[in-house]
């Protein structure tokens, strides 16, 4: 009701603030407590919780300050909406509240889409809608076969095959693998500012309820098949903001080899995206011409892919150590940072700007006082992406990205059934 009247008087920008930081008092909550009764609606403030709802504050609050100066009124109404939902969703324990809450995500994250007058952008609102749809369609049959065995909402033991029609929709929701082709496609077709939100919180808030309901090691071929399909897309394509979605996709393969950590590396990822994304509005995208940034601006993606890669003294670089170990750590390392060097291939401009301080003192955040023997790993993965001139313009249809999709939920669902 507040929002609303602030956005009757236009002045719902003082909301894109206010909401974030009045919702810091959750991180400081401990509760599980059930509204309803037996199967109602059960609410869950755990470890879990804390991070993605502190990572929901600090990306809001970053593209928030991004958003006040290239936003409009509208814009400024759903993003301020999309934050408490958001939270709402990762204290949700239940499987049908969960459904609503990700269709309400799923319809203002199409509205801030839609917001932007280019006729681009409406066209991309409807390939996400579509996609999406398919995916929330069998999530309801799953949960509505879940119900009919168990007699309750509540994530007991999520498994045979509503289970697999469950994580097949939260599969496609969340961008893994061939299920959630839309992911690159949607994330280079909206504004810096939609992007950045997309990436480093929209897709793990379809991660949250695949790690409530999935056991150790459940997903790890999953996970690093997905890995290996982003990253090696990553390399090869021209666009640097597909390069980054397809990034997003590869760490999300990430998160599914280790639930237990994956929430702090949710927390490392959603900032160093976020602000990957939001630097995309003053740079050129093809990476096939000449670049030039800022040094700020240089030096802002240079800590964010540094992190995102697993270098020392990183944030990222800390999490990447407990959740991966031995030789396959190595091999993630080298790979993420082959395409952080494609992106840093640049020209630096010396000239101070002021603009360009937030995010650089944003990006101070991911540094962390941890060592690893990655490093090396990381600056030759670099040298390597530096050195690399493989740049390929890669597009997918509406009809390709459901096709894949239905493909790949069908194939997933068939193994449930046999399985169940």
């Amino acid at each position: 009701m507040f929002v609303f009247t602030l956005y009757l008087i236009k002045k719902t920008r003082y909301t894109l603030f206010i909401i974030p930081l009045s919702s810091i008092y959750l991180l400081f909550q401990r509760f599980d407590i059930v509204l309803n009764g037996y199967g109602g609606v059960r609410l869950v403030m755990d470890s879990s919780s804390f991070y993605f709802i502190l990572t929901n504050i600090v990306v809001t609050i970053l593209v928030s300050f991004q958003l006040v100066k290239h936003g409009n009124e509208n814009t400024y109404f759903f993003f301020s909406l999309l934050h408490p939902v958001l939270n709402l969703l990762f204290i949700s324990h239940d499987l049908f509240n969960i459904y609503v809450l990700l269709e309400t995500i799923t319809l203002l994250i199409t509205l801030l889409i839609l917001s932007s007058e280019k006729f681009e952008h409406k066209l991309t609102a409807l390939k996400y809608i579509f996609a999406s749809s398919l995916a929330m369609s069998l999530y309801l049959i799953g949960v509505g076969m879940y119900y009919y065995v168990n007699g309750t909402f509540d994530i007991l033991d999520v498994n045979g095959f509503p289970g697999f029609l469950i994580k097949a929709a939260l599969f496609s929701k969340s961008g893994i693998f061939l299920f959630g082709m839309w992911l690159p496609e949607v994330h280079s077709n909206v504004e810096p500012e939609v992007s950045a939100m997309l990436s480093s919180i929209y897709t793990q808030s379809a991660l949250f309820p695949l790690l409530r309901i999935s056991g150790e090691n459940e997903f790890f071929i999953v996970g690093t098949i997905t890995f290996l399909f982003g990253v090696f897309f990553s390399i090869i394509s021209s666009d640097l903001k597909k390069i980054l979605a397809y990034s997003s996709m590869s760490q999300i393969g990430l998160m599914l080899l280790n639930p237990f950590f994956a929430p702090l590396y949710v927390l490392s990822h959603g900032i160093s995206k976020a602000i990957l994304f939001l630097t995309t509005r003053y740079q050129k995208r093809d990476l096939r011409i000449k670049r030039e940034v800022n040094i700020l601006l240089f030096l802002t993606m240079l800590i964010c892919l540094l992190s995102l890669s697993g270098f020392s003294l990183t944030l990222g670089g800390y999490v990447k150590g407990k959740m991966i170990h031995g030789l396959f750590s190595y091999l993630i390392s080298f790979l993420s940072s082959i395409y952080a060097g494609k992106i840093l291939k640049l020209k630096i401009d010396f000239r101070f700007e002021k603009k360009f301080i937030y995010l650089f003192l944003a990006s101070l955040i991911l540094i962390f006082p941890y060592f690893n023997l990655k490093s090396f790993v990381v600056i030759l993965g670099m040298l390597v992406g530096f050195l690399l001139n493989i740049n390929l313009d890669l597009s997918f249809t509406t009809e390709t990205i459901l096709t894949l999709m239905t493909f790949s939920v069908s194939i997933f669902s068939l193994i449930g059934g046999i399985i169940w």
